[in-house]
């Protein structure tokens, strides 16, 4: 029998012909009385009530109440005989039930991409007496806020990046008393780089001859990657720890080509190419260059015309007025 603190009843019976009856203890009324081994209590005159006392001739029922039960009444009561006796069979065991223990969850902590990852949540009853018959626990899990269905094992399939840094938590409810919440635990999931990011640009990049140049390369990894700029033709390398970073305050042609971003941890590698044209100052000025001549040449064919327009206006008003055009 099991019991939150409260108010709690015994039933205790005999069949006539001395048969137990296999759902009740048995007890022979009025001569016998229920005590509890190895205790220590001195209110039970106070809190424990006999009533409904069979007569002898009769099946007889005996129905003691603890009342306000606690913690301190968990244990087996047993029915005595007049000389101290224990009566066979006459046993019943009081469980005080107590909210289990803060559990603790087990598993993988870095699983491998691509597998299956069990948690296990685990927690003990603290309900008494200690040596209780076993009583039913049920589990609650929480993932990020979230509550998935699940027993004392959570399976995770087939985990992978999309599955880094997700938190679970556990709860265990033993005879409708909750736990406290476990810790959480986090899934670091590694894998390699999947795609390498050029901030800012595509896979081809034009730059003015004297203007900066910036491209970031950098990829997501688990752990971090070590991030590699190299130029095949001058060799140059420039490495960074999660990103790297090709700079240069003023691009020449010579910087022209095709530059390769390496990434690469312990679960992979890639590499993307950028290819940089660097567009000559020489060839863009005499573009310029070009452009002068033609503009002068519109600018003066419009003053022209507008001195042609303005004589016309004006000889005709002279016209008007009556004067004399003389050629």
């Amino acid at each position: 029998m099991t019991m939150n603190p409260d108010n709690i009843s015994f039933i205790y019976c005999v069949w006539l012909n001395g048969s137990v009856s296999e759902r009740l203890l048995v007890v022979q009324p009025k001569s016998h009385r229920v005590v509890v081994l190895n205790s220590s209590h001195t209110d039970y005159r106070t809190r424990i009530r006999y009533t409904e006392e069979g007569a002898p001739s009769q099946t007889g029922q005996l129905r003691f109440t603890i009342y306000n039960v606690t913690v301190q009444d968990a244990g087996t009561y047993y029915c005595q005989g007049t000389k101290g006796e224990n009566v066979p069979g006459c046993r019943q065991v009081l469980v005080v039930a107590q909210k289990p223990s803060t559990p603790n969850i087990t598993g993988p902590a870095s699983p491998v991409s691509g597998e299956n990852v069990t948690l296990t949540c685990s927690s003990s009853s603290r309900s008494l007496p200690p040596d209780h018959p076993p009583l039913t626990m049920t589990y609650i899990w929480r993932r990020d806020g979230a509550s998935p269905t699940g027993g004392d094992e959570m399976t995770i399939p087939h985990v992978n990046r999309e599955n880094q840094g997700d938190t679970y938590s556990c709860q265990v409810v033993e005879e409708g008393l909750k736990s406290d919440w476990s810790h959480e635990h986090v899934l670091d999931v590694p894998y390699g780089p999947d795609q390498i990011l050029f901030e800012g640009t595509r896979d081809k990049l034009e730059v003015e001859e004297g203007k900066p140049l910036t491209v970031r390369c950098f990829a997501d990894c688990n752990p971090a990657c070590t991030v590699t700029w190299w130029d095949t033709s001058t060799q140059m390398v420039i490495t960074g720890h999660v990103e790297a970073v090709l700079s240069m305050p003023a691009v020449d042609v010579s910087v022209s080509g095709q530059y390769t971003c390496h990434v690469n941890n312990s679960h992979g590698s890639a590499s993307r190419n950028l290819t940089l044209e660097v567009l000559s100052r020489e060839l863009t000025e005499s573009g310029v260059v070009s452009i002068v001549p033609v503009t002068a040449a519109c600018s003066v064919l419009i003053m022209v015309i507008a001195f042609v327009i303005v004589a016309v206006v004006f000889r005709r008003n002279r016209t008007k007025k009556g004067g004399k055009v003389y050629r």
